[in-house]
């Protein structure tokens, strides 16, 4: 029963070593959301493109094996009288219109900002940020497929905010 178990460990061993040396983590320079929400009333957009933004994800893209982690960090603020937040929206189609960002036909929400004090911020760590994301899947799609799309952010309350964040993503990789 032994030597069994010893034939079948030895066997496994350079399997799982092949599968470690085969496969990488690598964590994607952040996508940056600074301004977002600096003007009142106003709707922000941001077009990605992983691949412009990362060699890295543009020579292992047809290799990812995982999304491990995706999540927000950084600092919003509360520049006005009122409290606050953002909603951060993620869409293939280019959108002008807050009604149709806000219509999920057209959109998936991905963060909700918890509620901002009037005159403070809040600062997210990265567990933190992994709280307020929503919609991982459709996120993960974006990231396993083209990897292009749109953000836009959609301030409430239509009070002055600005975010100085980042999305952060991590990927496993492998042949």
């Amino acid at each position: 029963m032994r030597i069994k178990l010893l034939i079948a460990s030895a066997l496994l061993i350079p399997v799982f070593i092949a599968g470690c040396l085969l496969s990488g983590t690598i964590v994607l320079p952040p996508i940056e959301l600074e301004g977002f929400g600096s003007i009142s009333n106003s709707m922000q957009t941001k077009q990605v493109n992983l691949s412009d933004l990362s060699s890295d994800y543009d020579d292992n893209k047809d290799k990812l094996k995982s999304v491990d982690a995706v999540t927000i960090v950084g600092d919003v603020v509360n520049n006005g009288t009122l409290e606050t937040g953002m909603d951060i929206y993620l869409s293939d189609e280019v959108l002008t219109d807050p009604d149709d960002v806000e219509d999920p036909a057209h959109a998936t929400l991905i963060f909700v900002s918890p509620t901002i004090p009037a005159g403070d911020t809040l600062t997210l760590h990265w567990a933190d940020g992994m709280d307020f994301m929503r919609n991982f899947n459709v996120l993960f799609d974006q990231i396993k497929g083209d990897g292009e799309f749109y953000l836009y952010g959609i301030p409430r309350n239509s009070i002055s905010i600005s975010y100085d964040l980042e999305i952060v993503i991590t990927i496993t990789v492998g042949s």
